[in-house]
This record gives structure tokens, sequence and C-alpha cells, in this order.
């Protein structure tokens, strides 16, 4: 606190100075008019444009003020010049800065400090969901209340002053909350915000920079090179789940980073859910918005635009109402050349029958197998082709998948359905969301692995605890991406409960069919192979208003199903041999044969026995 100054600011007596900001100082005034007090900032740069106006000739005070109404964010209310320079008229908050507090705390304990941080993200998503930016976070600009609820100063104070590019030795105050792309001449956008607040909730929680360095030269490069200290964090209550949430906040790239206050306030919902603080902080149900994330996630890494465009242009050409030429699929699949070959040799295995000639183009194939077939060809291999890596458990869960689409296959072909072909995109679809999580969000499959085994929780639960949503909604998302028909994603969203078991359509049918797959499969990963047959008899009886199965019929369907699986296992990279889930299926094929031959072999001798009987 300072000396009152003499100036007065239009209608506003002013009282005292409150502090000073890196644009300018900040004085306290009351406002006679409508009988409340006010913070009225001199801004001190020389490039600020008060009389900027929006695309429809607003005042861009207006439009900001207008779009800023939120209970934490501190609103503007006016603007106007003085001979100390323009100024804008700000609510009054009656608290501290979040930094003045931090000095005196050291840090906030994880409870309070995700309580603050929940309110902060809801801030800064509606401010950025309206096109406003702050650009100059931290603790200086958070302002906390008498009840410690927190209200963020500046907002929109970057579409009136051009300060992003400030000189350095002006810049002191912020620069450890400044992004990397500040210094790489790169464009700011609502990224650079999260960038902010990611090292705002770090001090929180540590007492500490996020950035460390001595002076402006050193903290510049550990913001470029994004140094920060993930093991002090590590070493938290949470710790693995809060490094997890941070490291998506702290990237250089900003296409890589959370895109806006949205995204990150959907990743800390993941967080405090995983850390089991969901009760503290208001968390909604999973949503549209948390799929929404999990796919920009997705989009950031390995190739899934590739594999999406592949699949969703197939499913259009191939769909009911598709209409595609064979020309135009052959073009779509021609994209791929892995696709391509991997495709031929299908199309000219003894899967298909024996030809007299040879099947030497896509287009060729198209004609000949019909576009169910290529559409289910096409799918899985390139499934295959590009959810692959050197994971046992992905190896793992995708031979699971190819071996539950050819028995829904089987099953739709011995029910006489005429959508055979879909029941093995259905089956395969079964798994696909925790194989998308496998591939994309290892660290995060391997929490929710880790919560089934050591904490018993089931495997709903646990992915929706970590991942927001479970594999199914993943799953069922990504194919509607795919253009996959509604039957399918309908299949993959599951039966509700058992009332659902005796189905009244086709849809109906093929969903239980490839739910049915799934989970047969899902046998040999989660059963002692001593139990491997109850187990087995126990799904056929309960899905038996859906499908008669006796336990010949069980085997026989595993048998050949698993003959096509090991016959185009080198067409799929499928290793037969290294795989746990495809080796567990195997030996139970060959216990499971031998005891058939001892049951018919007792079975035999009993008749004769009865037949000697009767003579």
């Amino acid at each position: 606190m300072t000396s009152t100054p003499t100036t007065t600011f239009g209608r506003y007596e002013v009282k005292r100075v409150l502090g000073h900001g890196s644009q300018g100082k900040v004085y306290l005034a009351f406002d006679p008019e409508l009988q409340r007090q006010v913070a009225i900032k001199v801004v001190t740069s020389s490039r600020a444009e008060f009389n900027q106006t929006g695309d429809n000739g607003t005042p861009l005070e207006a439009l900001v003020s207008s779009k800023l109404r939120h209970p934490n964010i501190v609103p503007i209310h006016d603007i106007g010049t003085s001979e100390l320079g323009p100024h804008l008229v700000f609510g009054f908050v009656d608290g501290k800065p979040m930094a003045t507090e931090l000095v005196a705390r050291h840090h906030f304990e994880m409870e309070e400090a995700v309580v603050m941080m929940a309110a902060i993200l809801d801030a800064v998503a509606a401010a950025h969901a309206t096109g406003v930016l702050h650009l100059d976070l931290g603790p200086r600009n958070i302002m906390l209340d008498e009840n410690g609820k927190p209200q963020i100063m500046d907002f929109g104070l970057a579409q009136f002053v051009n300060f992003e590019r400030e000189d350095l030795s002006l810049a002191t105050g912020t620069l450890r909350y400044m992004a990397p792309e500040h210094f790489l001449r790169q464009d700011l956008g609502p990224f650079t915000d999260v960038f902010a607040l990611a090292s705002t909730f770090y001090e929180m929680l540590l007492g500490e920079r996020a950035i460390p360095g001595e002076n402006v030269e050193a903290i510049q490069r550990n913001i470029v090179s994004v140094a920060v200290d993930y093991q002090k964090l590590a070493k938290l209550k949470h710790g693995e789940h809060l490094v997890r949430f941070l490291k998506g906040a702290f990237v250089m790239d900003t296409e890589a980073r959370y895109q806006d206050g949205g995204a990150m306030r959907e990743a800390f919902n993941l967080f405090v859910t995983a850390a089991g603080l969901a009760d503290a902080v208001r968390v909604d149900s999973p949503s549209h918005s948390t799929i929404d994330f999990l796919l920009r996630r997705m989009q950031h890494k390995q190739d899934f635009p590739a594999i999406s465009s592949t699949l969703t242009d197939i499913n259009k050409l191939t769909g009911d109402e598709g209409g595609g030429s064979a020309d135009k699929l052959a073009n779509v699949i021609l994209r791929d050349l892995s696709l391509t070959s991997k495709l031929l040799k299908m199309a000219n295995s003894s899967f298909y029958g024996s030809r007299a000639t040879e099947v030497a183009s896509v287009s060729q194939a198209v004609v000949l197998l019909g576009v169910q077939q290529i559409r289910m060809v096409a799918s899985s291999l390139t499934l295959f082709g590009h959810l692959k890596g050197d994971s046992d458990v992905l190896k793992d869960s995708m031979s699971k998948s190819f071996l539950s689409g050819l028995i829904a296959r089987h099953m739709a072909k011995r029910e006489k359905m005429r959508n055979a072909e879909e029941a093995f995109i259905a089956g395969m679809c079964q798994n696909l969301g925790e194989n998308l999580a496998i591939f994309y969000f290892d660290e995060e499959h391997e929490i929710i692995l880790r919560q089934q085994r050591e904490d018993g929780i089931d495997r709903d639960k646990a992915a929706t605890d970590v991942l927001g949503v479970t594999f199914a909604t993943l799953g069922s998302a990504v194919a509607q991406i795919w253009a996959l028909p509604s039957s399918i994603t309908d299949a993959i969203d599951g039966i509700a409960d058992d009332t659902q078991l005796a189905p009244t359509n086709d849809d109906e049918r093929l969903r239980n069919l490839s739910v049915l797959a799934n989970e047969l499969c899902n046998v040999f990963f989660n059963a002692d192979p001593s139990m491997f047959t109850e187990r087995l008899d126990a799904l056929c009886e309960r899905f038996r208003p859906t499908t008669d199965m006796s336990p010949i019929y069980t085997f026989k369907l595993f048998n050949a199903a698993f003959e096509k699986l090991k016959q185009f296992a080198p067409i799929f990279e499928i290793n037969v041999g290294d795989s746990v889930f495809l080796n567990s299926v195997n030996q139970w094929l060959t216990a499971r044969e031998r005891e058939i031959e001892i049951e018919e072999k007792a079975a035999a001798a009993s008749d004769t026995q009865a037949a000697a009987g009767a003579r």
C-alpha cells in the first residue's frame, strides 16, 4: 500500500494504491453512482488499444465484459483515460492474491488445491469457449476472497493490450508462467493459458516454481525445454495420477498440449476421479466432452488420423447407402500399400475357396468377394496393421478380438443370418475400446489393470475411474467416427441386462452373438484352466435365449475358429506360439478333445454292454 494519488478517474473516487502489476498500477476506488468499490488498473503499455471494436462495430470492452460473466472471473465494468493513461475498471475483490497466500503458507493441501483449481479451470474454460484469452495467468492474477474462493483478475486484458511479446526485462513478474511459444515466436492461443495453469497448479501443490532458473536467460531456456521436475510431484499423495495430468499441459508442442481450458478441465476430471478426489470436486458424468478429450489425445498419437480416414471411407462406401463403385473402394484400399498387399493375399487364400486364376487386383477382389466381404477383410487388416507394437498385452488382446470375430461369424452362419460378415466385425470390435486404450493410453491401461488385479475393482469401474468412460463407450464412439453401421455400434455398447437375451430382430441377434463370442473368449483370460469348460458351459446356458449351443458344439466352434485364425496368422502378423491367450485356448482344445474321445468311448462301451445284455 502507498499513498493516495491526487488524480481522480472520472466519477470514481480513488482511495489508495492496491499494487503494481506487470502491465500497470492498480488503485482502489469508489463508484458513487452504483455505490460499490472498484479496482482501477492504469495500463502503462504504449500499445493499449481501447478503441478497438468487434466485427459488428461494438466496442471491444463491451464485448469482453458481456462474455466474461463467471463467478470466478473478476468482471470488467468500464474503460477510460486520464492524465495517468488509459485505464480499466474491474470489480473489487476483498481478499489477497494467491501469490501472497502462497508466500505465507508455502503450499496448499491437495484437497484444498483441487477445489480451487476446479473453479479456476471452470472459469478459464468458460472464457475460452467465448474466444477470450488471458495470456498472463499466474498466482499474482488470481485473487482469493475472504472465503478462499479464487477469482481471476485481468481476464480479457490481452484484448486491449498487446503485451504478449514484451521485453523479457519487463516480464520477470510473469516470466515463469509463460509458455514456450512466447519465445519460439509461434502463435499464442488457449493452449498458452493451459501451460500457465499447469505452472500455477504445480506451485499451489509444492510451493515451488514449476520452471526453475536463477536468471531470465536460464528461466527462458528451461521454459523452452519444459524442464519440469516431475519427481517432486510423484512423491505427493496421488502423485502418479497428478504427473499424468500435468504432463498433458506441460508440452512444448502446442498441438499435443490440452488445447484449451475445457480440455484441461476434462483431463482434471479424470485425475480427480482416478485419485479418489471426485467427492471434493464437481465432476460431471461421462459425456461427449470426455470422449472428445480422449479423441483429441488420440489424434496426436501414432497414426490414428490415417486409420480413421481409411476405415471411414471403406465403411461409407460399403454401407447400405454407400453406393460406392468397385473402383472407388479399390482406390481407398490402394492408399495403404500394406493393406493392399495383405488383402490380395487374403483374397487368394483358402478362406474363400480355390480359384482357377489368381486375384491380381483390388478391383477384381471387390467384384469377386463382394462389398461385405471386403469390409470384413479390410477393416480387420487395417486394425491389425496399425494397432501393433511390442506390448504382449496388446498382442493378446488383438488376437482375442480376431478369434471373437471368427466365432461370431461362425455362429451367425449357423443361425443363417444375412449379415454374417457384419457379425465378424461386431465380434472383433467388441474389444475395440480396450485395444485403443492399450495402444494409445498405455500408462492409463496399466493403472486400470492394476486396479482390477490388486484392488478387485471391476473392469468398467476401473476404466471409468481412469479414462472417464468405459471401454465400450470409447469403442462405440470411435466406431461411429469410422462410419460403422448402427447395428455394430449398438453391439459394442453391449447388453444392458439378461432380459435382452431373447432377440426380436436380426440386429439384436447380431449384438447378442457378438457379445457372447467376446465373453466366451474372455473365459481364457479370467478363469483357472480347470474351470474353462465349466465357465464356457455356463455362458452358453445364459445365452440360450439367443442361440442353443451344446458343449460339443462349443468345442467344435472354437476348434473351427482357431484353425481359421492359425491359417491367417501370418497375414495378420499374429504369432500364435507367443500368445499366452492363444496358448490357453489351444491347451483347452487339446484337453477337451481327449475328454470328448474318452466320453465317446465310454458311451460306446456302455451301448455295447447294453446291447449284449439285451441279447
